[in-house]
């Protein structure tokens, strides 16, 4: 699978050649989110920093406007579980918030298929990707998590055989299970096993996923594997950049720090210098992005209390940032709490600034006192 990211308008129109139909949209969604991942078919997991890049975002809107328009029942009777499932992906790994309706057809397609007792391997990668697509639309806790538990009693978590998950199922299957707190040391261990026996499957970008699996698991899940799934995360994921949307919008050029940020975090960046808090602007740490964090232990002990205890990492949530759904820009998305828990596992304490707050501020001495009452009434606790 190659690492690189790539796409070509003149293969997108060609699969929009039955524009109008939901046939035609499953085409294009799967065409977009492949090219997004430099992948030939696999589709499951990552495609989220390559569908981000400013060339492909009128295409998705779009696309997302004629899902919208042929509606969520058009869709779900026309279309095969294997389309529903890569429409869910490629909405959720561009950023939008599908109808949940389309989610709901796809479970009622894949439950049909698990009862039947003789699912194939493409199928539990089609529920692979499609659990994972609940997860990111927000169903950690209901729909995902779910289909996680039923897939996984169907037995689309074991290691070897001819109906098992591919590569990229599996890797789908183990961020799902993690996002939604149901991967424990056993699973891991089998899906880790698994993508390490298909490795041929894997880009870079899903190797990112499964770290973050893994960070998302904690040490109580990666503590239990064996050395063959130790091994594999360690060789293989554990140096892995994540595929964060917000990564696509760094600037080529190393070091452009002003360049790298959204304007909103220079908003927050200009307000943290007038609290008198020294901050970095555009560090990676363990693989995660931060746009604005004090390094430094108590870095804003000038303000005192919760705020000066620990590292602190900052994000200005917005629609530039990826922070929110593009099509709900109210609702943080899942991703971006993903990365919250995974940034306070790292020992970061996570302070969000919300954008519709923020725009309610007049001046520069409203959104100080706003930003000092932030860091003062301590660190967001992530939760799954």
């Amino acid at each position: 699978c190659s690492a690189q990211r790539w796409w070509s308008p003149l293969s997108c129109r060609a699969a929009s050649g039955v524009a109008g139909t939901a046939e035609g949209l499953a085409m294009q969604a799967r065409t977009l989110l492949l090219q997004a991942i430099g992948s030939s078919e696999a589709w499951q997991c990552s495609g989220r920093a390559g569908l981000a890049v400013d060339d492909l975002q009128e295409e998705l809107a779009a696309l997302h406007k004629q899902v919208v328009s042929l509606g969520s029942e058009a869709l779900g009777n026309q279309l095969n579980l294997a389309d529903l499932s890569v429409l869910c992906r490629m909405l959720t790994a561009a950023g939008f918030l599908p109808d949940r309706r389309l989610f709901v057809a796809g479970a009622t397609q894949l439950r049909k298929h698990l009862s039947s007792g003789s699912c194939t391997g493409a199928t539990f990668d089609a529920g692979a990707g499609l659990a994972l697509a609940a997860c990111e639309a927000g169903e950690e806790q209901s729909l995902g998590s779910e289909l996680v538990g039923e897939l996984c009693a169907a037995g689309a978590a074991r290691t070897h055989g001819e109906n098992a998950l591919g590569g990229t199922g599996a890797a789908a299957l183990a961020l799902a299970a993690a996002a939604a707190g149901r991967a424990d040391g056993p699973l891991l261990e089998a899906l880790l096993i698994r993508c390490s026996l298909r490795e041929i499957d894997l880009c870079p970008a899903m190797l990112g996923d499964l770290r973050l699996a893994a960070l998302l698991a904690g040490p109580a899940a990666t503590e239990q594997l064996d050395i063959r799934a130790l091994s594999f995360l360690r060789t293989l994921c554990l140096d892995a950049r994540l595929d964060d949307p917000r990564l696509a919008l760094l600037p080529a050029e190393a070091g452009a720090f002003d360049e790298a940020l959204t304007p909103f975090e220079a908003e927050v960046s200009e307000s943290l210098g007038q609290c008198e808090i020294p901050h970095a602007r555009a560090a990676l740490a363990s693989g995660l992005f931060l746009p604005l964090s004090a390094v430094q232990a108590g870095g804003a002990s000038v303000l005192g209390g919760a705020a000066a205890r620990g590292q602190l990492a900052i994000f200005a949530e917005d629609a530039a940032a990826r922070a929110v759904y593009i099509n709900d820009q109210s609702k943080r998305s899942a991703f971006q709490r993903w990365k919250y828990r995974a940034v306070a596992a790292a020992g970061w304490r996570v302070f969000p600034v919300e954008d519709g707050r923020w725009r309610a501020l007049a001046g520069r001495e409203e959104r100080s006192g706003h930003l000092k009452e932030l860091l003062l009434a301590g660190p967001l606790e992530p939760t799954i």
